[in-house]
């Protein structure tokens, strides 16, 4: 039996970092992928050839210890055997990618939920009348996140499994709702700056968190409850330590809430979303400050050969950016390359896919 199993990258439209704050993001599924591909038979021995990094990968499924610092291969098994859906099986295969590394697209999260969607084929668990693309992005949130004690939240995972545009509100009980494909034709550009991503996730999660803590002791509701003109007036009061951290999280709730009413208009005004777009680097750049030089020089690059929109991706301080700008995506493309980056011209793609092949 041979069984491929693909899923897609990720760029955040609106709402970075806010799912591990339990706030709601809307994030789009690119179409550049992490493929596995392997043969299946009676066993224990998992063997996997990592393509772009020549390197592969032996263990046996039946007693593994972890032996890298993030081992999201045996990680999955172990989230499934603790799930009981996990079948053992000898797997022989490849693992392909065309997403860029570490760099903000979440590569790491297409890895996990492919490899998941992979092995539940195998267990005769990968019908979506037996568990849902949600159920996946969570079990790959475990694998990835809970398992190695990291401080990342659950965009990635599940916009990964989901694919397409997807409004996910993580305030308990987490609820994901697919969008209209109101914005396509991006240029994803990777500035080939190296980032430190746990190290960003942990000081702002640190400084939004206590910057929601300090402003309980002056409104009556907690951050879920607040809006962003509510608390104003309370800025000034707040430690300069974390104002800049609360002015952001705040601020991005609030456009991120002005984006999904926008884009569940059919048709959706794109000038108003790019707006948007623009109005959330900004935040990011200005509050929460995860933006660089050299990725300030492509977003403006970018805006000047006609982009409507760009932004910063991903975790920041590194990585990518993206431009949205229907109609002029080589000439972005060139001017992200001028700018010292690596240009993909990329479009809204489909979440997890897992083929049985002869």
């Amino acid at each position: 039996m041979k069984i491929r199993s693909s899923a897609p990258g990720r760029i955040c439209l609106y709402g970075e970092h806010q799912d591990y704050m339990g706030f709601p993001v809307i994030a789009a599924a690119i179409d550049l992928r992490i493929t596995i591909e392997g043969q299946v038979s009676e066993g224990a021995e998992v063997m996997l050839e990592l393509s772009d990094l020549n390197e592969t990968i032996r263990f046996s499924a039946d007693h593994f210890a972890y032996t890298r610092e993030k081992d999201y291969f045996k990680s999955a098994i172990k989230v499934l055997k603790n799930q009981r859906l996990f079948q053992k099986k000898k797997i022989h295969g490849r693992v392909y990618s065309n997403i860029p590394i570490q760099a903000g697209t979440s590569s790491s999260s297409a890895l996990v939920v492919a490899w998941i969607g992979f092995l539940l084929r195998i267990s005769g668990m990968g019908s979506s009348d037996v568990i849902s693309t949600e159920q996946i992005g969570e079990l790959a949130y475990l694998a990835e996140v809970e398992e190695f004690g990291e401080s990342g939240g659950r965009m990635d995972q599940y916009c990964s499994a989901i694919g397409g545009i997807v409004h996910i509100d993580f305030h308990d009980p987490i609820r994901t709702t697919s969008l209209p494909l109101g914005v396509k034709k991006f240029v994803l550009g990777d500035s080939l700056q190296p980032k430190n991503t746990q190290k960003t996730l942990k000081r702002i999660r640190t400084g939004q968190e206590n910057g929601l803590k300090a402003l309980k002791q002056f409104l009556e509701s907690d951050g879920f409850q607040v809006n962003y003109d509510e608390a104003q007036p309370y800025f000034n009061r707040v430690s300069a330590e974390y104002r800049s951290y609360l002015r952001g999280v705040l601020k991005n709730r609030y456009i991120t809430a002005q984006a999904r009413e926008e884009l569940q208009k059919i048709p959706p005004d794109p000038i108003k979303l790019a707006s948007l777009m623009n109005q959330h680097h900004e935040v990011l750049r200005n509050d929460l400050n995860i933006s660089t030089p050299k990725i300030e020089n492509m977003i403006e690059s970018s805006m000047k050969a006609g982009a409507l929109a760009a932004k910063i991706n991903g975790s920041g301080e590194g990585g990518c950016m993206f431009a949205f700008c229907p109609g002029r995506q080589q000439q972005v493309a060139e001017a992200i390359k001028s700018s010292g980056g690596t240009p993909y011209i990329i479009n809204i793609g489909k979440g997890l896919d897992v083929k049985l092949e002869e």
